[in-house]
């Protein structure tokens, strides 16, 4: 090994890197307290990304997008008296033929028919205007079935090579007969928030009582793009249909990516009921119907926007899958390959600090040294300036505690400012990915791998293997 130094110094890098690699590849395995901190790290990471791009985009042009919200707000209760479903659904019949004339592509109500009404002439009514156009509906998966078989009919097969652990419900909530009957297609609404509150990704499909059930946003993309219930791929990854193709995680969710490139106009419930919109403005358009007053209930804690109504998230799905604008993130297998990666180069990195080469170094020196010189010696050209200096390096010169403060200081910002430089052009390269690719790679492990490849590298530097090659010689 003594007449091989480079091949010495591979297996070194080598050894230091698998080492560092698999110290945090088992602290994630074994789950528990590791595995919750990098979550939340994760997740934090994840917020300041969307938070950084929403800012860097404050100046790109924007435009509205197909998709409109009518919105039973506080002006259309202030109008209409408080919210009652039965009491509404009187409303939804004038309110519905309005928006049917303009021709829109499809009409999507977050608002849930569940118990028939208790004059079945407003069921009717209500049913005979919404056969008039594609108009669908969301419903609900519960811990116990309340609906028998009347959502068969909208259910696929599931195959025998699915490998994704999609949502399951036990069955479903209860639905008006006489309204589901008349709907184009309908989807799930349920939303799961992670741990902590915050609402991310959406499931596309749900496994339930043997079938699958696709979400809302999904539906209604399916049904106006003419797609087939069955022409489904589910990889591990993703779920693929036509050209387009949703990157998922394991259980099939997807990251709700609201990106306000594509702006989703609101309307009161009120002003449409009253037909104060032209029917013009509706030809074409996925109009989404909900109620989005405050104190209504349904409201979700979203990343970066904080609460905003539960029709916003299934809107901006839609729109996810309209223009192909999803939020990536890399496989198990790909995110633990990177973090190996990221082991090697962050071990030579930081094996190799301090062994530049002169034009290197002389680059270095010129770029930052020299210039903090020549800033220094242009400020201790002021007088004023100059006596402050003079007078405190004679008191730096008589006091032994000034000397010590500054010798630690100068020691320990050469120990962490080559670590914080490279964690700070690690967050400008994921944050990169992010914005320009669209895929989320999470930083948590980067960042403690970065650290234990300085912390095993620093370590290892203070290690005397002169001892070793001493006895070898003797030996021989």
């Amino acid at each position: 090994m003594e007449s091989h130094p480079a091949l010495k110094k591979a297996v070194i890098i080598s050894a230091i890197a698998f080492s560092g690699f698999f110290i945090l590849y088992f602290s994630i395995m074994f789950k528990g307290i590791v595995a919750n901190i990098l979550t939340q790290i994760d997740n934090t990471l994840y917020t300041q990304f969307l938070s950084t791009r929403e800012r860097l985009s404050e100046e790109a042009e924007k435009q509205y997008s197909n998709v409109v919200i009518v919105g039973i707000d506080d002006r259309t209760l202030n109008k209409l008296g408080a919210y009652n479903p039965h009491k509404y659904r009187r409303y939804h019949i004038p309110m519905l033929e309005n928006i049917l004339k303009g021709e829109p592509k499809a009409v999507v109500y977050d608002i849930y028919f569940g118990d028939p009404h208790d004059d079945p002439n407003v069921d009717r009514m209500l049913s005979d205007v919404m056969k008039k156009g594609p108009v669908f509906s969301v419903f609900f998966g519960a811990k116990h079935d309340r609906s028998g078989e009347i959502f068969n009919k909208i259910a696929t097969k599931v195959p025998d090579s699915l490998k994704l652990k999609l949502v399951n419900e036990k069955g479903f909530e209860s639905i008006s007969p006489e309204i589901f009957q008349s709907l184009k297609g309908a989807g799930l609404a349920n939303a799961y928030p992670d741990k902590d509150g915050l609402l991310r990704k959406m499931p596309i499909f749900f496994n339930i009582k043997d079938g699958l059930y696709p979400t809302i946003a999904m539906e209604v993309f399916r049904e106006t793009s003419g797609i087939s219930r069955n022409r489904f791929k589910f990889g591990n990854d993703r779920i693929e249909t036509g050209d387009l193709t949703i990157p998922v995680d394991e259980h099939g969710r997807a990251y709700v990516n609201i990106d306000e490139k594509h702006k989703i106009r609101e309307i009161p419930f009120y002003d449409v009921y009253k037909g104060r919109m032209p029917g013009r403005f509706f030809k074409d358009k996925i109009v989404f119907i909900a109620a989005t007053a405050s104190g209504l209930g349904d409201m979700k804690l979203v990343p970066l926007y904080g609460y905003i109504s539960g029709v916003k998230v299934h809107a901006n799905l839609y729109l996810n899958m309209l223009h192909k604008n999803f939020i990536r993130e890399l496989s198990v297998g790909r995110y633990y390959l990177v973090i190996l990666l990221v082991s090697f180069i962050y071990t030579f990195l930081f094996f190799f600090r301090g062994e530049h080469p002169p034009l290197k170094r002389m680059m270095i020196y010129f770029t930052g040294t020299l210039l903090a010189l020549k800033l220094s010696e242009s400020l201790l050209k002021i007088p004023f300036i100059s006596r402050i200096y003079q007078k405190f390096k004679t008191l730096r010169n008589k006091s032994y505690g000034i000397r010590l403060f500054f010798l630690i200081l100068s020691e320990t910002q050469k120990r962490i400012e080559p670590i914080v430089v490279q964690v700070i052009i690690l967050y400008l390269a994921l944050f990169f990915i992010f914005n320009n690719f669209h895929i989320f790679i999470k930083p948590s492990a980067l960042l403690i791998q970065l650290f234990i490849s300085y912390i095993i590298v620093s370590e290892y530097k203070m290690i005397d293997f002169s001892k070793i090659s001493d006895r070898e010689q003797s030996s021989e």
